[in-house]
């Protein structure tokens, strides 16, 4: 033991612990981190014509515009299909006439986790509140953003944490579920073991295996309840959020994939409360 009650190189992780410090690292990425802060959110006057605002966001093109009231306070929602449906119509058309008036469902707080606010996500914006007052606005769009590939990392790594403390409690000190694996996935699991040792690093051989292999020794190992095919691409779709987002890779860039994302980390949780009640 180290200074300050600290493990020493030497000594084995504490996967538990870990895991559960990356679980306070993605609750602590929020909402606010991620949002267009309201002094560069572009914005538009319930009094303004619709015409007019055409020709003015031609370039960029716009999803959604918050719309102000005369005394600057924001009221509603603009959307691009509003504009191009009003501007077939009548020229003197005004944008509070066509915009979607404000509602709780369109206000997220500010202290909002990141994770939780993909369980939300849609193609409409959230205006972001803190103190009672609009502080800025977060789309489906900002879900590219750093905190966003933190939280997922530190989620995803939490969640293959909690699958290998469920492999290792089930076979105890045995060694048996290396039979689940096929001799090449076991032989590469032994191969990063003896690296590892040769680093210095104190290792189980479990912890040398990958994602997938610590997949399929708990698909061989627990009832589930789900089909195997479906159950393997559920995996798979929270291996790839992994992978993405460590590789810099791209997850979101359109409002299909960003559903995708949403969908996956449902599952991911959902398989997580599972795997914890092996545990037990």
């Amino acid at each position: 033991m180290g200074p300050y009650g600290m493990p020493m190189p030497s000594e084995k992780p504490d996967t538990r612990r870990q895991s559960e410090g990356l679980g306070e690292v993605h609750k602590g990425l929020t909402a606010r981190q991620i949002a267009v802060l309201r002094p560069n959110i572009r914005t538009c006057c319930a009094s303004d014509s619709v015409s007019e605002i055409r020709l003015r966001n031609r370039d960029p093109v716009f999803d959604y515009l918050p719309v102000k009231d005369a005394d600057g306070h924001l009221i509603g929602l603009l959307s691009s299909y509003a504009v191009v449906a009003a501007s077939g119509g009548d020229d003197g058309a005004r944008v509070g006439d066509h915009m979607d008036p404000l509602s709780e469902a369109d206000l997220i707080g500010a202290g909002t986790p990141i994770v939780a606010l993909i369980s939300r996500i849609r193609q409409k914006p959230f205006l972001v509140v803190s103190d009672q007052e609009i502080i800025g606005l977060v789309a489906w769009s900002d879900l590219q953003k750093l905190p966003v590939r933190a939280a997922l990392f530190a989620l995803v790594t939490g969640f293959e944490l909690t699958m290998y403390e469920t492999i290792k409690r089930h076979f105890e000190k045995r060694v048996d579920w290396t039979e689940h694996l096929g001799k090449s996935r076991l032989c590469m699991a032994e191969k990063q073991y003896r690296d590892q040792g040769e680093r210095g690093s104190d290792v189980d051989l479990l912890m040398c295996t990958q994602f997938c292999d610590k997949r399929d020794i708990l698909i061989k190992s627990f009832d589930f309840a789900v089909g195997k095919e479906k159950l393997k691409r559920k995996f798979s779709a929270i291996e790839q959020v992994r992978n993405d987002v460590a590789h810099s890779s791209n997850y979101a860039m359109t409002f299909e994939q960003a559903e995708e994302l949403r969908g996956t980390l449902a599952d991911l949780g959902e398989l997580r409360r599972l795997i914890n009640s092996f545990a037990r």
